[in-house]
């Protein structure tokens, strides 16, 4: 079964959020979805990816944001 990275991260972003991000992306890995972690100011692509889970952090590591792609 495929998992839909956009579906994922709307139905698990609470509960990333505030998590540090090793802990986050491993709940993203168990869910079968790749994950990319984005430091506060931190470019990334824009590239979208349906199966991957981009983390957002703050400068103390903690997920502050969770977008599909």
């Amino acid at each position: 079964m495929t998992v839909d990275a956009r579906t994922w991260a709307a139905d698990h972003a609470a509960a990333l959020v505030g998590l540090p991000s090793g802990a986050a992306v491993q709940e993203v890995e168990e869910a079968g979805l790749r994950s990319r972690v984005a430091g506060p100011d931190e470019m990334l692509t824009l590239e979208f990816r349906a199966d991957r889970v981009t983390l957002v952090t703050d400068a103390t590591d903690l997920v502050t944001e969770v977008r599909p792609g």
